[in-house]
C-alpha cells in the first residue's frame, strides 16, 4: 500500500472539513434576509404609502402622472382602488398593463399587503 505524504493528507483533510462545514442548516431568513410578511395592520399610512412611494410614485406623481394616475395622495389613490385598476395592474390581471412598468412584479408580500388593503376598503389610518 502506498503511503500518502502528511502534507497531502492535510490538504485532503482541510478540503473535506471545508466542504462539510459549509453545509449548515441555515434558515431562508439567515441566507437571504427574507422576513415574515406582517399583515396585522394594513393602512394607507403603513405600509401601503411606502410601497407605492417606492414602486409607483416615480412615474405617477404631481409632475409626472401617466394615464392621469397618481399614487402620491390618498384621495387620488382611491380612484384606482375603487375602479379596480390598482388590483389589476399590481396582480398582472388580463386586460391591465403590468406594473411596475417594464420591471418584475412586486414581491409577494407587497402584493399581499396591497390586496388586503383593497379588500379591507383601503383604510387611511
Amino acid at each position: 500500500m502506498k503511503k500518502v505524504p502528511i502534507a497531502g493528507a492535510a490538504i485532503i483533510l482541510a478540503f473535506l472539513v471545508s466542504v462539510f462545514s459549509s453545509c449548515a442548516f441555515n434558515s431562508e431568513e439567515d441566507l437571504y434576509g427574507i422576513v415574515e410578511c406582517d399583515i396585522s395592520i394594513v393602512t394607507w399610512e403603513n405600509p401601503i404609502k411606502e410601497i407605492l412611494a417606492k414602486n409607483c410614485v416615480p412615474c405617477h406623481n404631481v409632475d409626472l402622472h401617466y394615464n392621469g394616475v397618481r399614487h402620491d395622495i390618498y384621495e387620488l389613490e382611491l380612484i384606482v382602488v375603487n375602479d379596480g385598476r390598482l388590483n389589476g395592474v399590481v396582480n398582472h390581471l388580463p386586460g391591465y398593463p403590468q406594473m411596475p412598468y417594464q420591471l418584475p412584479q412586486l414581491p409577494e408580500c407587497e402584493r399581499l399587503l396591497i390586496n388586503i388593503w383593497i379588500e379591507q376598503g383601503a383604510p387611511e389610518n
